[in-house]
């Protein structure tokens, strides 16, 4: 498998992910811009484990993982901070602050391992 489809939906998971969050702190809700966000980050979360998984060089190890363990706690974050929110619990807010940082930070470490292959 190449990088470009893992890249490109990555890419579109952010920006997908800004316009949720920009409308997010506007007070405006598109449920549908939320759940293609989801779509997108489980497509691309999966492209990054197929990469890893049939890497040809072999080089997917730990610092493979790393980016692969970053971007799925970061999905995990997010679904559980849009679940949290539903129950009008506290906390929601700053998880959904720490989805956004690592999975920000997971982009940007896969493609700092990406340049490598």
């Amino acid at each position: 498998m190449t990088i470009a489809p893992a890249i490109l939906l990555l890419v579109m998971t952010l920006a997908a992910g800004v316009a949720a969050g920009l409308l997010f702190l506007q007070r405006a809700r598109r449920p549908w811009l939320v759940t293609a966000h989801l779509v997108l980050a489980l497509g691309a979360t999966a492209a990054v484990a197929l990469l890893l998984a049939t890497n040809p060089r072999g080089e997917g190890g730990p610092p493979g993982l790393v980016p692969l363990v970053m971007l799925t706690v970061s999905l995990a974050a997010g679904w559980s901070a849009g679940r949290i929110a539903r129950r009008r619990r506290p906390g929601a807010t700053l998880l959904l602050a720490g989805h956004a940082v690592l999975g920000v930070a997971g982009f940007l470490v896969f493609l700092a391992w990406a340049r490598n292959l």
